[in-house]
């Protein structure tokens, strides 16, 4: 009698074990929502949600694990226990991640040209010291800030000095350098660029060699450079379209296909569209401008030159050439290699890309296209972009595609199967874009965006415009150019307005 009544005692008892597991992961989870909640990627609901079921998770393990007599029920306790703490740190994990990706890739506010000694392959020297005292050229006036700078490094970090003698365009400095007038040559290595597409000098960069190169930073300067705040700002609790300071959010998503360049590195920019996004609507407008497009830069006396030739002298001087020609206000940017973009693409598994024309590519054998819809990978893409020897209107038609695979990346990054290549996609992203929206707007529009689930109306319009040469400010000579047909400009300019029209409530 004494002994069945001590039993029963014993098995109403807590269990020690179970305390201190359901303890554990009671803790664990309030660490896990505290920092969810930090991100401000997560809506209120989702996160009131999360913490309503970890309450009901913790008090079913505790009640499970309560007593020493159920054992089954123990052991089930602890291992759903196991389960929930392996899935509360992976996904602590993943989130993690994908916040120290758009960190880095936001709030970008720094960009760079790397400046390099040059002299002919089969020169005998190997380091700046062997050719002290010997004459390099230089350009006169282009980018002269960026060889002044670079000549006062290397004076100052080596010791070394040396005369200059100045020419006043790119080929009279290959010139130079092909006659033995000077021993090498300092320049910007963008510019190297320039001259694979100039007659006769295509083949320079590949006559020369780089003996030594300096970086040169800049702050970039754009209207729209995000204000610092002492302290990160709270999340709203219920984020709707009257939150945002800006209900229209203006875009560049300026790329290139060059990979040995850095990001951040000044070049030209191979692909010019413009994003207007409409909060209210749900509409988005994409405007691509043809990389020859033969248009006053935003430089000093506004010389002409090729769209393309813009980016070698900044995002900012990028962004404000085509806010002149748009007559519109550019709010951040988006910088892409997109040589690394066909990484993303791999990871979200493919795309569906329409085609206008049935084709096989010349530049990159083995793709063919159907006209309609056609599914790639990254390098299928890749192919698709480049492509405009199959045209009859070359650059035109390469110019639509690219808008065609940027709406298809859109698409498929906003629907559910983004989360199969989650990780690869992070690190591709990271690899290949910076941007300066700032990091709240990025939370705010995807925690708005989890919330809504707005369905969006893509657009897609494509300037155009006539063949034609003329003399370029980079260049200072005659280069193929395509002259704005104003028409176009100017329904650009209408749909870039229309769009950003805000229905009244």
């Amino acid at each position: 009698m004494q002994t069945g009544v001590s039993s029963e005692k014993v098995g109403k008892r807590p269990s020690t074990s179970g305390l201190l597991i359901s303890a554990g992961l009671l803790l664990l989870l309030i660490v896990f929502w505290v920092f969810i909640f930090s991100t401000r990627l997560v809506p209120p609901l989702y996160l009131a949600a999360g913490c309503a079921v970890s309450a009901v998770l913790v008090a079913g393990v505790l009640w499970l694990t309560w007593g020493k007599s159920h054992r089954i029920r123990r052991v089930i306790g602890f291992i759903l226990a196991g389960i929930s703490a392996v899935v509360c740190i992976v996904g602590g994990l993943m989130i993690g991640r994908a916040v120290h990706t758009v960190r880095q890739v936001t709030d970008t506010a720094l960009e760079h040209a790397i400046v390099a000694f040059y002299v002919e392959s089969d020169s005998a020297a190997e380091t700046l010291n062997d050719l002290e005292g010997e004459t390099f050229g230089i350009l006169a006036d282009l980018d002269r800030d960026n060889t002044n700078e670079t000549l006062r490094q290397v004076a100052e970090e080596y010791e070394l000095t040396f005369p200059t003698e100045e020419y006043a365009s790119l080929t009279a400095l290959a010139d130079a350098l092909r006659n033995g007038e000077v021993s090498g040559i300092i320049l910007n290595q963008a510019f190297l660029t320039l001259y694979e597409e100039t007659p006769g000098y295509e083949t320079f960069p590949e006559e020369i060699r780089e003996l030594s190169a300096q970086k040169v930073e800049y702050v970039l300067e754009t209207s729209s450079q995000p204000e610092e705040s002492a302290e990160p700002s709270e999340p709203e609790e219920d984020l709707s379209v009257d939150d945002f300071d800006q209900q229209v959010i203006t875009v560049l998503i300026s790329g290139s296909d060059t990979r040995d360049n850095a990001i951040d590195q000044r070049g030209r920019s191979d692909v010019n569209i413009i994003a207007r996004v409409n909060l209210v609507t749900h509409k988005v407008l994409l405007v691509s401008t043809p990389r020859d497009y033969f248009v006053p830069l935003a430089l000093d006396g506004n010389p002409e030159d090729k769209l393309t030739h813009a980016g070698i002298y900044g995002m900012d001087v990028l962004m404000e050439t085509l806010e002149n020609l748009y007559n519109i206000k550019i709010d951040y940017y988006f910088r892409v290699n997109f040589t690394g973009f066909i990484d993303i693409i791999d990871a979200l598994g493919g795309i569906e890309v329409y085609s206008a024309y049935t084709f096989d590519t010349q530049q990159a054998k083995g793709y063919s296209f159907q006209e309609g819809m056609n599914t790639m990978d990254g390098a299928a893409a890749k192919a698709f972009v480049q492509e405009r020897y199959s045209f009859p209107d070359g650059d035109r038609q390469r110019g639509r595609n690219q808008l065609a695979v940027v709406e298809a990346v859109i698409r498929k990054a906003l629907s559910p199967s983004i989360l199969s290549g989650y990780l690869d996609i992070l690190e591709s992203v990271e690899s290949c874009i910076d941007t300066s929206v700032p990091y709240d707007l990025v939370a705010d529009l995807v925690r708005w965006q989890l919330s809504e689930n707005p369905q969006w109306e893509i657009e897609s319009y494509s300037v155009n415009g006539s063949d034609a040469h003329s003399t370029t400010y980079s260049m200072n000579q005659s280069l193929y150019v395509m002259i704005p047909d104003e028409s176009t400009v100017q329904e650009a300019q209408d749909k870039l307005a229309s769009v950003a029209e805000v229905i009244p409530e």
